[in-house]
This record gives C-alpha cells, structure tokens and sequence, in this order.
C-alpha cells in the first residue's frame, strides 16, 4: 500500500516538475471549479446552502477520483497512472515558481504588463502599486502558496497513505481550498454561501502552515532564528490564521518588509523590498520546496 503511494508520488512529481500544468479542458481543478460554479449559481445565499455545497463538493470530488482509479483497474499499471495524474492536479510547484518569476522580472521590464500579471498570484488592487509593492505582492503570494499549493495536499497525501487514502485526502484538500479561492468571500452573496468553505480552508491548512516554518528556516540556517521569531511574532498581523505563518517567517529569513498597504505588515524592521529580492525569495522557497519533496519521500520509503 505505502509502495504504491510512494510510486504515485514519485510519478506526480516529476510529472509536475518535467511538464507543468495540464490542459485546462482535462485539468480535475478545473472541472472541480466549474462543479463550484454550477452550485453556486443554484444556491441560496445562505450559510446552510453553504455548508450543503461544501459536502457536496468534497463528497463528489472525492468519489468521483476514487471510482476512476478503481475504474483504470482493468488495465496494469493504468490505476498508477490515473492516480499520479490526479495526485499531481492537486499541487502546483513548476507553475507557481515560473509565474513568480516571470511577474518579479515583469516589474524590471515593464511595471504596467506587471500589475496586469500580479492579479495571477494576488487578489488585491494591483494599478497603484509601486515596484517595491509589487515586489513584496510577489513575495508574500510565493510563500503563503507554498502552504496552499504544494505542503498541504502533500500533507494530506502522506497523513493518510498509510490508510490507502491519500489520494483521497489529497483531492479533499483540493475541492475544500478551491471553494476557498472561489466563493470564500466577505461580500454581498458570498459572506454566508462561502462561509463553510473558508472556515473548512483555515481548519485543513492549520498545521501545514506552521509545519512550513520550520521548513523555510531549514532552507536558509543562517537566518533559521530570524525566520522563526519573525512568524512567531508578526503570524497574527494578517487577516487570515494561517497565511502570516509562512509570509512572516519568508520576511524574516530574507529580512526584508512585507506590506499589503492598508491591511498589514510584516517584519517592520525589515529592508523595504526591492525586485532583487523576488529571485532571493524565489531561491529560499525552490529549497523548501525541496526539502518538503525530500521529506515526503524519506516518511514513504521508511513506512513502505
């Protein structure tokens, strides 16, 4: 059982790595997103509509990967396959790495392309950005995204593997986080609809987002210390219960300030961000990343 979820974690992660992102039109996120907006558009605005949805979406999306992989089972090797494909839809490590690249250079190049751009990784108002701003957007989306896109689905995958569920949970994870993304919203027909799917994501991304300071300070030990008194000290800064976990502690290993103007900062005492510092984030995170793969792999092979 182990064996085989270790297979399907080497095979999506080099799948990841090597290819990226899938096409949208057979990508399970996608159709997961457009399983939401279809309830969404039938749904009262209500909390219990919410709470029906979230069931719902969580319920279909996990039976829906679990009938396909068992379906596959007429084949050899085709469940493997199947399995890596949609354990890989569940995390985003080359596609979250080259977009932050790509938008860091942007804001050299050409500051108006990039507040185009940055709407890709961030949902705040991007047209009166300045470039250490824009930078800073960058940088805080790269970190509290590692948690989101790759730590937590990985999490969830290795945290019940040993049950033959972890892809199971993984998807899970997935349906629960892309709610969370699409109608996890304070405003007018979303607070109360969203409301189960946001308080579903702040529960399942809990200990993955303080697991993920250990693993920053672990990427970067000359600034171990500073890494882990800067979450410790500015996590409670942001809005969300998780998301300053890793913002903080990535501000604090790099030493630099990270500001969402009118809602928070981070790491007060820290330099004001310039675009040298999106490729020294990006080298940090790439490490963690790193260590969270190496890790995953190590807790695998030795429960196989």
């Amino acid at each position: 059982m182990i064996a085989e979820s270790l297979a399907v974690f080497l095979l999506a992660a080099a799948y990841d790595i090597l290819l990226g992102e899938m096409p949208a039109r057979i990508h399970p996120v996608v159709w997961i997103g457009k399983f939401i907006a279809f309830l969404r558009a039938h749904a009262r605005p209500s909390r219990a509509s919410g709470i029906a949805l979230a069931i719902i979406v969580i319920v279909v999306t996990v039976l829906s990967g679990h009938l396909l992989v068992k379906a596959a089972g007429f084949v050899p090797l085709l469940p493997l396959l199947v399995s890596a494909y949609l354990f890989k839809s569940t995390f985003a490590i080359r596609c979250l790495l080259q977009v932050s690249r790509d938008i860091g250079q942007m804001i050299d190049r050409d500051m108006d392309e990039a507040k185009s751009m940055l709407p890709a990784l961030v949902g705040r108002d991007t047209t009166s950005l300045s470039r250490s701003q824009a930078s800073s957007a960058v940088i805080e989306s790269l970190s509290e995204n590692y948690v989101d896109c790759i730590l937590s689905p990985i999490f969830y995958y290795l945290l019940f593997a040993p049950f033959g569920l972890g892809l199971e949970a993984a998807l899970a994870f997935k349906a629960i986080s892309t709610m969370d993304s699409m109608i996890g919203y304070k405003t007018k027909g979303l607070k109360e609809l969203g409301f189960a799917g946001a308080k579903l994501d702040d529960l399942v991304n809990f200990l993955p987002a303080r697991l993920s300071i250990i693993l920053i300070a672990l990427a970067r030990p000359a600034s171990a210390s500073a890494a882990l008194r800067a979450a410790f000290r500015y996590h409670r800064a942001t809005p969300s219960p998780n998301s300053g976990w890793p913002m903080a502690a990535l501000a604090g290993a790099l030493n630099i300030r990270l500001e969402k103007p009118g809602y928070y900062v981070l790491v007060e005492e820290g330099m004001v961000p310039d675009t040298s510092d999106v490729p020294r984030a990006l080298h940090l995170m790439q490490t963690a990343i790193a260590l969270t793969l190496a890790a995953a792999l190590l807790v695998l092979f030795y429960s196989a």
